[in-house]
């Protein structure tokens, strides 16, 4: 029988939700653009395109970008706009999207730069260098203290072996640059068991600094206890994998993240377990990128990082 990967009592951390039906898997239009320097909402920009009887709408705000979808047959065109061949007007179309949205702040902008700055705005707040967490627990470990504790020496060949999985291992000292891609992103993991050792220190504050400023954190598990959740003390780490090898080539993978984390892609199979294969690489590392990014939406981040977004949709919104 295998051991629970996680004892959630006493944590902030919640098991992310499985899917049976889910497996491990691993173009520019021209639209019309709305703009609003001030409004209910604040910032505000509205893309809009026809797509085969669908209309797809990105609407940017300084909390984030969110898409909607409606059918142009679910759109109300008041008697006067069919009389004149109007057509839907965009009042009927975002009320038939969000009737929260204020859409007589917004006037369309013709000018043909407004795309690629908006894309712009967009790619100066798109992380594309990541750093994750590895750890190792064995034996009957199950806290963090037990994983600050561990070297490399005392690990096992599974513990290895995932590493090799994972990617390159390189010495920090004189390294140029990310070796380890994922369109486009770039991803390096603090192994705990490499950073260095104190046996004076009992709480490891060393490497408790890398791995705690972290907000993704992979625990390699080989432990005949679940890990306690409730004993991570970091503020910042808010998505913990937990990996188990099993069966030799596969391993089983159990996801938690912190209260206000919201749900992030892909879906976990039920049961989540893979192989050593590139697929599976894959799809691990851009389940862990996604969670980290998820994280920035999160009580603990997002505050700040709206502000920053609100202050560069209002200058796009400004100048057009």
């Amino acid at each position: 029988m295998a051991t629970q990967a996680a004892d959630f009592s006493g944590s902030e951390f919640q098991v992310l939700p499985t899917n049976a039906a889910v497996k491990i898997t691993g173009v520019h239009e021209t639209h019309k653009n709305y703009l609003a320097v001030e409004s209910s909402q604040g910032p505000l920009a509205v893309s809009v395109i026809l797509d085969d009887g669908t209309y797809k709408v990105l609407v940017r705000t300084s909390n984030g970008s969110e898409r909607q979808t409606v059918s142009k047959s679910a759109v109300a065109v008041p008697w006067w706009r069919r009389v004149i061949g109007g057509g839907v007007g965009l009042p009927q179309l975002l009320s038939a999207v969000s009737p929260s949205l204020p859409a007589r702040s917004l006037r369309l902008s013709r000018d043909l730069s407004v795309p690629s700055e908006l894309l712009a705005m967009e790619e100066r707040q798109v992380i594309r260098s990541y750093k994750f967490g590895l750890a190792y627990i064995g034996g009957q470990q199950s806290s963090e203290a037990d994983l600050f504790a561990n070297t490399q020496e005392n690990t096992s060949p599974a513990f290895r072996q995932f590493q090799e999985f994972l990617g390159e291992i390189i010495e920090l000292k004189g390294w140029k640059g990310y070796r380890a891609g994922l369109d486009g992103y770039e991803i390096m993991f603090h192994v705990a068991t490499f950073l260095p050792f104190n046996d004076k220190d009992k709480q490891q504050l060393e490497r408790k600094r890398h791995i705690g400023n972290d907000i993704v954190v992979v625990i390699f598990s080989e432990s005949e206890q679940p890990f306690k959740l409730g004993t991570i003390t970091s503020q910042q780490n808010h998505v913990i994998a937990i990996v188990q090898p099993i069966d030799g080539e596969k391993y089983r993978l159990t996801m938690a993240a912190k209260s206000g984390v919201p749900e992030f892609t892909p879906e976990l199979p039920e049961p989540t377990v893979f192989g050593r294969d590139p697929v599976s690489r894959d799809f691990l590392l851009h389940k862990l990128v996604n969670g980290e990014r998820a994280s920035y939406r999160s009580p603990s981040f997002a505050p700040k990082i709206a502000r920053t977004r609100g202050v560069l949709l209002h200058d796009v919104a400004s100048k057009h």
